[in-house]
């Protein structure tokens, strides 16, 4: 008996070897970049209102009428706010309370003037007038010794 195996080899045929195929060259590293530099977050456009409401509202204290575009601009400065267009809602805030707060005090004291202007006049009036005035309203105006009774 012959031994034959049941996979004959063909010897000249070598087995087969895998191929691969060649990676592609690596592409070069694109340059660095500087790194970022810290910056401050970007100002924001509407920013001035709300301090120029505070500025004015301070400076109703001696001037009382710049109160109401304090006013005004704190109401613009807290839509710009509520918007996201400005990041100082307090300042807005602060200028318009201050305002407001100068704006009635104004208010008050004018009253309270215009009500002695009137008062006084009406005094003057009352002693002056009628068939029976006072004595220092019939005094001669011009002459210092009638100015000095009245006080």
């Amino acid at each position: 008996m012959s031994t034959a195996s049941p996979h004959p080899q063909d010897p000249q045929v070598p087995p087969a070897q895998p191929t691969y195929a060649a990676p592609p060259p690596y592409a070069a590293p694109p340059p660095y970049d500087a790194p970022p530099r810290p910056s401050s977050p970007p100002e924001r456009a509407s920013n001035w209102m709300g301090i120029t409401s505070l500025v004015l509202s301070l400076a109703g204290l001696v001037t009382w009428f710049t109160a109401i575009p304090g006013i005004v601009l704190g109401h613009l400065s807290l839509d710009a706010a509520r918007r996201g267009e400005a990041d100082n809602r307090g300042t807005g805030l602060a200028g318009l309370v201050v305002g407001y707060v100068v704006a009635v005090l104004g208010l008050v004291f004018w009253g309270l003037f215009l009500l002695a202007l009137l008062t006084g006049i009406g005094f003057v009036i009352s002693e002056c007038g009628g068939s029976d005035p006072a004595e220092w309203c019939t005094e001669a105006s011009g002459s210092a010794d009638a100015v000095a009774t009245m006080l």
